[in-house]
C-alpha cells in the first residue's frame, strides 16, 4: 500500500488504501470532534479532511483508470449533508431548549395544547431569544450539539460513495466489457 496515497492526489489508491484511507480519515474526524482542536481553529482541521477525501476519491478513480472529475462529487454531496446534518441538530437542541425555557417560565411542558399557546405567542418568541442570547455557555452548548448529528450526515453520505468506489473495476476489464 502506497502512504501517499492517503495524502495527495497524484498517486493511486487501491480498494484495501482507499477503504483504509477513509476509516482513518472517519476515526480522526471523530476524535476531532471528541476532544476538538483548541490550538487550530476548527475549519482547518475540517478542511485537511475534506482535501484528504477528495485525494482518496480521486486516486482510487485513478487506479480504476477513470478521470479524476467525478472524484468531487462525493464531498461536495457530503458536505452538503454535513451541512443538513446542522441544521437537523441545531432544531433539535433549540427544541429542547425551548422545552426548559418554558419550563421555567411556569409552562406545563406535558400538555402538548398550553406549550403550543404558549410557543405560539410572539413575546415568548422574543423571551426565548433573550434568554438564549444571555447565556453564552448554553448557546455554545446549543452549537455543540451540532456537532455529531452532522458527522453522521457527512459520513453516511461518504459511505455510499465509498461503496460505490471500491467497486469500480479497471476500465477495459471483463466486468466493463458487457
Amino acid at each position: 500500500m502506497n502512504p501517499l496515497a492517503l495524502l495527495l492526489p497524484n498517486h493511486r489508491a487501491s480498494v484495501s488504501a482507499f477503504v483504509l484511507g477513509i476509516a482513518v480519515l472517519a476515526a480522526i474526524d471523530a476524535i476531532r470532534l471528541a476532544f476538538g482542536t483548541a490550538p487550530v481553529p476548527g475549519i482547518i482541521p475540517m478542511a485537511a479532511i475534506w482535501f484528504f477525501c477528495f485525494s482518496l476519491f480521486a486516486n482510487r478513480r485513478r487506479h480504476a483508470g477513470r478521470s479524476v472529475g467525478l472524484a468531487v462529487l462525493p464531498l461536495v454531496l457530503s458536505i452538503v449533508a454535513k451541512g443538513i446534518g446542522t441544521l437537523i441538530g441545531v432544531g433539535i437542541a433549540s427544541f429542547e431548549a425551548m422545552i426548559t425555557f418554558a419550563e421555567e417560565q411556569g409552562v406545563d411542558t406535558s400538555d402538548t395544547a398550553a406549550f403550543n399557546a404558549a410557543v405560539s405567542d410572539p413575546g415568548f418568541q422574543q423571551a426565548f431569544s433573550a434568554w438564549l442570547e444571555s447565556d453564552t455557555e448554553r448557546a455554545m452548548a446549543m452549537l455543540g450539539a451540532t456537532a455529531w448529528p452532522s458527522y453522521f450526515a457527512f459520513w453516511g453520505v461518504l459511505a455510499v460513495f465509498v461503496l460505490w468506489f471500491a467497486t469500480m473495476q479497471r476500465n477495459g476489464s471483463p466486468a466493463n466489457q458487457g
